[in-house]
């Protein structure tokens, strides 16, 4: 995947999906531990704009043995999908979903039920993109037996061609082999790496989840997505029967959607106030909303989304600059909950920001809010 932080559409159809579906909330630590995973094998330019800060990850990557990490970045294959795939098996895992249980399962797994779901996940890229259909089951299903050559034919119409090859390769080894590669794989960096985290991030994630799975089931799931993203207006796709929160320390303050078949998950980032701080700090998403304010170029990003919505070309004519350079200020204002994104099904990856003022009335409040306990101090 190119980008974590840019929500993609896995569509098979180009319909949107009725927007009462029921929505499931899985606080369940094992996701953590793949994201995490994810993001010592993903490109390290994409880690700066976490919370958890560049620092962290070059810790986290620097504590993950050499020979660990080589088989991550074997075994995920071109952008670690291999690794995604996973986070959709999670959810189809039984219940309960704490990492014991969840790589006990896959430990177990049938060879050809693991091949199969992970070229069904990876086939479904040529839908989302638009390139082609998606993969048929016969063709899925031949695959996941061992026909090489329905392997290669999933994976030139799925990826990009520097990309088929190492896939093939990655297919080659044999289906049990590999299957006990990604559970020990998935077991030691959780023994080896996460163990440090895992009480914190469990208990932030568990309390994340049981104050989000109060309220899901109160609004339609499309508004429930804009909410946890912070501004994400993201149309749901037919064939989607199932909608799944997981909230996340990892991805703070972003967020990853992807469908898994049925379903998509919704990988967001919790809240501050479930994260142990310092009581005296402000909370992070309010220095994020007044860094955002900081820099000049994302002011008139500001102004002009103030008119009205608008795409990135338009940003990039208006200010002069390169597209990377928008989107990373897009990336910032995004995280500061000051814009939001809306995905349109219909006209494959394309995106329309607009400005989310109830973000700056907010902000203002919060922080009148925060500043009130000095200003009683000062005066006593």
């Amino acid at each position: 995947m190119a980008e974590l932080i840019t929500p993609r559409q896995r569509v098979r159809e180009l319909a949107v999906a009725p927007q009462r579906i029921p929505i499931e909330v899985d606080g369940a630590v094992a996701y953590e531990v793949v994201l995490t995973l994810w993001s010592v094998c993903s490109d390290k330019q994409e880690n700066v704009n976490f919370d958890m800060g560049p620092e962290w990850f070059d810790e986290l990557v620097e504590s993950t043995p050499e020979d660990l990490r080589e088989e991550f970045e074997l075994l995920g294959g071109p952008h670690c999908q291999v690794w995604l795939s996973i986070l959709g098996l999670i959810a189809a895992a039984p219940h309960p979903h704490d990492p014991e249980s969840v790589f006990n399962w896959i430990a177990e797994l049938n060879p050809q039920r693991l091949r199969r779901w992970i070229l069904g996940y990876i086939g479904d890229q040529a839908a989302a993109h638009g390139d082609a259909g998606a993969p048929s089951m016969s063709l899925i299903e031949a695959a996941a037996q061992g026909d090489q050559e329905a392997v290669k034919d999933i994976l030139k119409a799925s990826l990009k061609p520097d990309q088929v090859e190492p896939m093939t390769e990655l297919f080659e080894i044999d289906p049990e082999q590999f299957r006990d590669r990604i559970a020990t794989g998935l077991r030691r960096f959780r023994e080896e790496v996460f163990s440090k985290y895992e009480d914190q991030f469990s208990k932030a994630i568990a309390a994340a989840a049981a104050a989000r799975r109060s309220i899901a089931s109160r609004d339609n799931a499309k508004d429930v997505i804009e909410e946890v993203t912070n501004g994400l207006d993201y149309e749901i796709p037919l064939g989607v029967t199932r909608v799944i929160l997981v909230p996340s320390v990892v991805v703070r303050p972003l967020s990853l959607i992807d469908r898994y078949r049925d379903s998509l998950m919704v990988f967001y980032g919790l809240a501050d106030e479930f994260i142990s701080l310092n009581p005296e700090a402000p909370p992070s998403w309010m220095v994020r909303f007044y860094k955002a304010l900081s820099d000049e170029k994302r002011l008139r990003i500001l102004r002009r989304l103030s008119e009205g919505d608008t795409s990135l070309d338009e940003l990039t004519e208006l200010l002069d600059l390169s597209k990377s350079t928008v989107h990373h200020h897009i990336t910032i204002l995004r995280a500061a909950g000051l814009i939001r994104v809306q995905m349109r099904s219909d006209k494959g990856e394309s995106k329309c920001y607009g400005l989310r003022p109830q973000a700056i009335e907010d902000a203002s409040a919060f922080l009148e809010s925060y500043m009130r306990p000095h200003k009683e101090s000062a005066l006593a």
